[in-house]
């Protein structure tokens, strides 16, 4: 079904994948990606004691006779696939990276192989159905030689997005980040560097469509001066209404208040764009080198600062706008008390 709805063929088999492997792979696969099932431990050891693919022996076996945990017969099953070059990507339990005993000798041997190649500890509720925190393992016949005798070991169980209160996952950018990461351990530094650029581009591309952006008739909008140019509306529209209010009314401070925010408002909303639109310039100038992409970071990150000043003023503009209504409201409410029939003004 996986296959199918991902547009893909395969070759499904029916067999025990424990006992039995009918592709026929051992040292053949270029590339292998797996999510076996963790911890079981029903698995006939006297079955698979011989089995070709346990190149570094056979974990432990308990009193039953049986494999005590099935986390190291994958590994070992998936290692024992992968041709002289081939890469193998794989979850598995947490508990097999800590796991002693027999298994932790499985695990010695499988080290100093020198394949193994990155290990990420991924926190709960990143499955559908269970709520247990697991590993990824990604192996590497053909690490170069420097890399040999290390493994990157990434600890992201506090990187997550909450999709539900039960189901979490990483947002793309999450994704984007842990892969950097890999790529500098890899030597690959230029593939980093046009992440980092892509980012402030992105970050440039974003700020000018507060100023410029298509709706979806396709017409232009400037979205922070129609923020200004809605509030002058309702200001214009509200202005008949505070004609009627006497001058000792309670919305005179009020009125001021919003009137010297929207100016603020405006006259920061300028330095703004000037800023995106100079920044914009240099961008297309820049060089992708880690110094030029430095300066740049730091340059937008005053822009960035910026761009948070501007949503603070907008909440303030709103806030005053609405008290302002409601000072007026407030106001006309005790006028019309005040000359109702039979009441003394």
């Amino acid at each position: 079904m996986n296959l199918a709805v991902h547009g893909l063929e395969g070759n499904i088999q029916k067999a025990i994948s424990y006992y039995e492997d009918p592709h026929e792979l051992l040292g053949k696969a270029d590339f292998v990606l797996a999510n076996p099932p963790f911890n079981v431990d029903e698995v006939d050891a006297d079955k698979v004691k011989r089995d070709p693919r346990l190149l570094f022996g056979l974990p432990g076996v308990n009193k039953s006779d049986k494999v005590s945990n099935g986390n190291y017969l994958w590994i070992s099953y998936f290692y024992s696939y992968l041709n002289e070059t081939g890469r193998a990507g794989f979850v598995m339990s947490s508990q097999a990276s800590s796991a002693g005993r027999d298994e932790a000798k499985v695990r010695r041997k499988l080290i100093e192989t020198g394949a193994v190649d990155i290990m990420i500890a991924i926190r709960q509720n990143f499955f559908y159905t269970r709520t247990v925190p697991c590993e990824l393992w990604f192996l590497s016949r053909d690490k170069p030689e420097d890399r040999r005798d290390k493994v990157l070991m990434l600890d992201a169980r506090n990187i997550y997005r909450k999709v539900t209160r039960k189901i979490y996952d990483f947002s793309p950018e999450q994704l984007q980040n842990l892969l950097a990461i890999v790529w500098l351990y890899r030597g690959q530094g230029n593939r980093f560097l046009e992440l980092v650029a892509l980012y402030l581009e992105k970050t440039l591309v974003e700020a000018g469509a507060c100023f410029k952006k298509k709706d979806e008739d396709g017409q232009e909008e400037n979205l922070l001066a129609d923020c200004v140019i809605a509030l002058e509306l309702l200001r214009k529209a509200m202005q008949p209404f505070i004609d009627t209010l006497s001058e000792d009314a309670g919305h005179g401070e009020a009125l001021r208040e919003l009137d010297a925010v929207c100016q603020t408002f405006s006259r920061e909303m300028d330095n703004f764009r000037q800023k995106v639109e100079m920044e914009t310039a240099k961008w297309e100038k820049q060089g992708l080198t880690n110094a030029a992409l430095n300066e740049a970071t730091a340059c937008l990150a005053s822009l960035a600062e910026q761009s948070r000043d501007l949503v603070k003023q907008a909440d303030l503009l709103y806030k005053h706008a609405i008290r302002l209504i409601d000072v007026c409201e407030n106001d006309i409410y005790i006028d019309k008390k005040a000359t109702t029939p039979g009441r003394r003004k």
